[in-house]
């Protein structure tokens, strides 16, 4: 149970509210510890981070109110695309979430004392929920208390009512930073690649853009997939965005591609490979593709040893 810290006595009552609705949930709870990656192949240069094993997330309860899989899938990443776009060891305020093209299901973050929250914890958090939605097919009502050396350090909660706070329409398609940036895509053959995968790809390639500052340069091929999923997500720079002059290719750039690749995918309802052009100031400084791993093309990139993030059960 908490000790529920400072004058905040709504806050506190919010806080208090979940942990005895929590203490009511079946005793068998499903417990999710995500695994961590594999070893980055020697080949390969990502930026993807390992979620430490003292890290684990536990569903506190769950309500048979159904949500659109792709509508927590979107929510999900808006939370998380704001969860990575600052200091990865630095705090963040809690808040609602939702986007303009999904009102429901509101995405929730919360903590013990309802102060900040360490954004760490709610990357991982908010990647380790989406892999329970997708592992275990709930897309319904739940909350899932995010736990440090098995302290609780936070809360996500997917759908149901705000806790305290207004609520962010997000649009992921908000103009970047650098008003120059701009994304070219397209379609291409007749695979369809499931929704799930599309978006898991995109959530932990996400989180694996967390740790690094914004303004790191990308300079080598970044490949990010889920093992036993269909679905691979391809980075190549380009030879400007190599050099010393620039324009470059930047870690927000890529925060960047794959926040507007959610809605992109999320709009169109297509569920294919996609080819994006990446520029700035009319320059080309990325080549990004959406891949099934059955395409030569990524498989001659991976050579089967790829960057994975597995998904046990799904």
């Amino acid at each position: 149970m908490y000790v529920l810290k400072g004058c905040l006595p709504i806050a506190s009552l919010v806080w208090a509210h979940f942990v005895s609705f929590a203490a009511a949930a079946p005793s068998d709870a499903n417990l999710l510890k995500p695994p961590a990656r594999s070893t980055t192949p020697a080949n390969l240069t990502t930026l993807l981070t390992t979620i430490p094993s003292d890290f684990d997330i536990e569903r506190q309860f769950g309500l048979a109110v159904p949500y659109l899989p792709e509508a927590c899938f979107v929510n999900i990443i808006a939370a998380l695309r704001d969860a990575v776009h600052g200091d990865f060891t630095g705090r963040m305020p809690i808040a609602n979430y939702r986007t303009t093209r999904f009102l429901q299901p509101i995405i929730k973050t919360s903590s013990p004392d309802m102060a900040d929250i360490q954004r760490r914890y709610l990357v991982w958090g908010l990647f380790s929920t989406a892999f329970y939605l997708h592992a275990y097919k709930e897309f319904h009502l739940a909350f899932f208390s995010l736990r440090w050396k098995g302290e609780e350090v936070g809360l996500v909660g997917v759908g149901g009512q705000m806790f305290a706070g207004s609520v962010t329409n997000f649009s992921l398609m908000t103009p970047p930073s650098n008003s120059d940036f701009k994304i070219s895509y397209a379609y291409f053959g007749s695979q369809v690649i499931r929704k799930g995968a599309v978006f898991m790809t995109i959530a932990s390639a996400l989180m694996g853009a967390a740790p690094p500052p914004l303004e790191t340069r990308i300079q080598s091929t970044w490949i990010n997939y889920v093992k036993n999923e269909p679905c691979a997500f391809v980075v190549i720079p380009s030879e400007t965005a190599r050099t010393a002059s620039g324009p470059f290719f930047t870690n927000e750039d890529l925060i960047d591609v794959l926040t507007k690749a959610t809605d992109y995918f999320a709009r169109d309802d297509v569920y294919r490979q996609m080819e994006m052009n990446v520029s700035i100031s009319g320059v080309v400084v990325a080549q990004a593709a959406f891949l099934h791993k059955s395409n030569p093309g990524f498989l001659e990139l991976a050579k089967g040893d790829g960057t994975e993030r597995e998904l046990e059960g799904a």
